[in-house]
């Protein structure tokens, strides 16, 4: 599956105005067989690829819809400084991003998307309700003007 990934652009953070999707949100936009919405320009960052890539071996009938996911769509890959397993570049990646956003988001693994969607003025899609859709973060977050949405039909 990495060669499906590797076939679309990279981009570093200066990128703007993009639609991130997070890993979560992939598996249930798969499971739901929804389609993206025309007219937006969806990425990933490098993050969440490397985590699909883990995932995505041990989900055998996710993998088809996953793979046919990627080859009838294009995406940007936004590439960041941050790798899964390492919770101290994680935390550190974020805060250089914002140093408070840690205090609103309990999971640094969670905040990596965040952290690239207020870096490029992005629109986030995500179903993690546990740490992403907290009326704390969505009264932090009014400060980038970002969005964290649960369904695609929500974005403009």
């Amino acid at each position: 599956m990495k060669e499906l990934f590797d076939k679309f652009p990279k981009v570093g953070l200066e990128v703007k105005n993009l639609v991130l999707l997070d890993t979560c949100f992939i598996f249930d936009l798969l499971d739901k067989e929804h389609t993206l919405i025309p007219g937006h320009t969806y990425a990933f960052t490098s993050f969440n690829v490397e985590e699909l890539l883990i995932v995505g071996h041990r989900l055998h009938k996710m993998k088809v819809r996953l793979r046919r996911f990627l080859k009838s769509n294009t995406f940007l890959i936004v590439e960041t400084p941050v790798h899964i397993g390492d919770y101290e570049q994680e935390k550190e990646f974020v805060n250089s991003i914002d140093s408070e956003l840690l205090k609103h988001i309990a999971d640094p693994s969670d905040a990596v998307l965040l952290a690239v969607a207020i870096k490029t003025n992005s629109i986030v899609l995500t179903k993690d309700k546990h740490h992403l859709f907290t009326v704390e973060l969505e009264n932090y977050l009014r400060k980038y003007d970002l969005k964290v949405y649960k369904e695609i039909k929500d974005i403009k």
